[in-house]
């Protein structure tokens, strides 16, 4: 007569069962592969293509009688049965019965080194290295009868899809099943190859400065309107040579557009407010900053004869940026000029 408790193991096996509730939400059976029911994961890797080597018969010395090399989806998984008075054998049944009921036909079963081999559960082959579980839960009772440790090898009839099944007793005597699952697609899934993508970058050379630039030309109602409603306006149309406080020519349309600003507002000063990234040294911006709103200063004195006593100078370096220093635009944005009404 079959001992109750392997009808039970049977049964159940035969049918997938939903995973328990403390494992991740991303760990999951293999969706042709069934569990035995109470059986929990403990590990579980999986990699979307690779190639890996299963064995599908015994050791003899350092190889396998046979084994296949296959290349695609690989599911590891390790099971634990937290039931210890359930033997590997029982285990070993119910997933020969479950994996047949499945559509699987099995290539390969042993027990024991008789039939597997000396030190066959010992390869590299079931990666004893299972992140994920302690010793005593994932590894092997030393000194027990040999015969506990069990192995099934299974093909599906159908999908091409391989399984192979290491089933022991860890050190609390419940028994483990370290399982691979591989499925061989129809074709592999080639990854696509994008066009090179060099790092972004800030312009250097006067004309990528000039270039890169988006103009914004606000005009001297645009100047005027931000100062009356925010107190303060961001002028981005003065550039400056790459870590310089030098003015580039092409700034001269915004530097004209202050400049009518303040002729036609003779009550008007101003605090030019120099503003970098934050890429290099806070000092050194905060004085690269200062330059850069003196040279302004110095722009609107000699060019258009404004009172330098209406105009003062100030760096803020990188110590209000307007947007994220992480990207070349939110960089470009940060690199500006700030009029200030005083």
């Amino acid at each position: 007569m079959i001992p109750a408790s392997l009808a039970i193991l049977t049964l159940v096996a035969l049918n997938p069962v939903s995973s328990i509730a403390d494992e991740p939400e991303e760990w999951g059976d293999h969706p042709l592969v069934p569990r035995i029911t109470g059986s929990e994961i403990i590990t579980f890797r999986f990699v979307e293509f690779d190639r890996v080597t299963l064995p599908f018969g015994p050791r003899d010395g350092d190889e396998f009688v046979n084994q296949y090399t296959l290349e695609g989806e690989h599911t590891r998984l390790t099971y634990v049965l937290r039931q210890p008075e359930v033997s590997t054998l029982q285990v070993k049944r119910a997933y020969r019965e479950g994996l047949e009921q499945a559509g699987f036909d099995i290539e390969y079963a042993g027990s024991g080194r008789s039939e597997l081999g000396r030190r066959f559960h010992s390869m590299d082959a079931f990666d004893r290295d299972r992140r994920g579980a302690s010793r005593r839960t994932l590894g092997w009772t030393r000194g027990t009868d040999d015969r506990d440790k069990r192995f099934l090898a299974a093909r599906h009839h159908e999908e091409d899809v391989y399984v192979s099944a290491l089933i022991y007793n860890n050190r609390d005597l419940e028994p483990v099943v370290r399982m691979d699952v591989v499925e061989v697609p129809a074709e592999e899934a080639a990854l696509t190859m994008a066009a090179p993508q060099p790092a972004e970058r800030q312009p250097v050379d006067r004309e990528e400065i000039v270039a890169a630039h988006e103009a914004e030309n606000l005009t001297a109602e645009d100047i005027e309107s931000g100062i009356i409603s925010e107190g303060r306006v961001a002028v981005r149309d003065i550039l400056f040579e790459f870590d310089s406080a030098e003015i580039i020519e092409e700034s001269a349309d915004a530097l004209s557009t202050i400049a009518e600003v303040l002729d036609q507002n003779s009550e008007l000063d101003l605090l030019i407010v120099g503003h970098t990234d934050n890429v290099g040294d806070f000092e050194y911006n905060l004085n690269l900053s200062m330059q850069r709103a003196r040279a302004v200063a110095a722009w609107l004195e000699q060019r258009y004869d404004i009172d330098g006593e209406r105009l003062q100078a100030a760096g803020a370096g990188m110590m209000a940026p307007v947007a994220s220093n992480r990207n070349e635009d939110g960089r470009a944005r940060n690199r500006r000029v700030e009029l200030v009404e005083i």
